[in-house]
This record gives C-alpha cells, sequence and structure tokens, in this order.
C-alpha cells in the first residue's frame, strides 16, 4: 500500500483490531525461569525470537518485560500497515530486512543490545522460508554476546491468512498462551557445520516453545 495515508488508516483499523482480541480473550505469558531471571529480575537485554507467523502477538513481549522491546520490521511497503500498529501499541521499531536496508538495521539492533534495550526478531522473516532459521539472529546474539529466548504461542480461535508464512490472526472470544523458552547462548561457531547445528538448535527450541504452549492451553486449542 503506496498511500500513507491509507497505510495509517489500515494500521489503525488493525490495532482496533488487535485491541478487541485483548478486551474479549484470555491470555497467559508463561516464561522459563531462567528467562524470568534475565527480563525481569536481572533486567538484561535478550533477543526475543518468534517465528513471521505469530508476528501479531509481538507488543505482548513489551508488556511482559515491562519495559521497550525493539522490533525488526521488513521495510517492505505493505509492513507499514502493521508497524503503524505497532508504533500505537507501544513498540519501537527497527525497519530493514535481509534484502533491504539489513546492514544498517543490524547495526541498530546491536546498538539497542549493548545500550540495554531487548529486541525481537522472526527468525524465518521476511520472506521465508517458513520456519526455517536464518544466520541472522544467530550472528547478532554472538556479537552482541546477549541470550535469545524463543517464544511459541498456541491458541483456541484463529483463522490463517493466505501468506508464504500462513500467519496466525487470533479471533476474539478466545484463549491463548505465549510462552518464553529457556535463554539460548550462541557461542560463535566459525565452521558452516557449527552454525547450521545453532540453526537447527533453534529452531527445535522455538516448536518445544509451542508444544509448550499448547500443553499449557489445554485440548481446547487448534
Amino acid at each position: 500500500m503506496q498511500n500513507p495515508a491509507l497505510s495509517w488508516l489500515a494500521g489503525a483499523l488493525l490495532n482496533a483490531y488487535g485491541q478487541l482480541v485483548l478486551t474479549t480473550s484470555w491470555i497467559r505469558v508463561r516464561a522459563d525461569p531462567a528467562a524470568e531471571t534475565l527480563v525481569l529480575q536481572r533486567r538484561v537485554p535478550v533477543i526475543y525470537a518468534l517465528w513471521h507467523c505469530h508476528v501479531f502477538f509481538m507488543p505482548l513481549l513489551r508488556l511482559h518485560a515491562r519495559r521497550p522491546v525493539a522490533v525488526l520490521l521488513s521495510s517492505h511497503r505493505d509492513a507499514r500497515i502493521v508497524g503503524v500498529a505497532a508504533r500505537m501499541r507501544g513498540v519501537d521499531l527497527v525497519p530493514g530486512s535481509s534484502t533491504r536496508g539489513g546492514l544498517t538495521a543490524y547495526r541498530r539492533l546491536l546498538q539497542l543490545l549493548r545500550g540495554g534495550q531487548s529486541v525481537c526478531i522472526t527468525p524465518d522473516g521476511p520472506r521465508g522460508p517458513a520456519r526455517q532459521v536464518k544466520q541472522g539472529v544467530l550472528h547478532l546474539a554472538r556479537q552482541s554476546g546477549c541470550a535469545v529466548v524463543p517464544v511459541g504461542l498456541a491458541l483456541t480461535r484463529r483463522c490463517r491468512l493466505r501468506s508464504w508464512d500462513r500467519s496466525v490472526l487470533p479471533l476474539p472470544f478466545g484463549r491463548a498462551v505465549l510462552a518464553l523458552g529457556a535463554p539460548l547462548y550462541v557461542p560463535g561457531s566459525r565452521d558452516r557445520l557449527g552454525r547450521e547445528a545453532e540453526a537447527a538448535a533453534l529452531a527445535s527450541a522455538l516448536e518445544a516453545t509451542s508444544r509448550e504452549a499448547a500443553l499449557l492451553l489445554g485440548p481446547a486449542r487448534r
């Protein structure tokens, strides 16, 4: 959507829908004790990682952390709508992706982490393949020394969009669980096999947190 006014209107409508979902739904955030210690007690910056299909729930990370969380958002024009809605919910945005503005965005994320602010990244974004971890989030963890906290999601009422990642859109009057898994530290493997193993470990952790969220949600999930 190229028209700024229309992008703003669509973003405002998306934000209003998000508020409807929040006010009519039962939502629980469950964090691994080690993640809870880092975020709430020690208050050190972390790198939240969640699949691109779950981006609707990014603002909940800021509410759980009780302080700002910067989100990497694609600079593609279609992302402007999401950006408007995210800003309305108090989310700090870092525009950029692996295909556009990537180096500038990476430097900004690193600067924020070193300044004490947590960030959130979709490791399979902005265009996939879905649920495959790219090296960007791992490289950021190596260079910053910050832990990666995998985030999983389960909910009872939803629909899936016809996007490359089959994005999840929650429906009102449902239940949802957002699970934060155990922090992962990336030691800095220099060889290809080591980097691939680190990516596989993060992907496995993301799937595990989604399964944990589903268990916490109970048999009514779908």
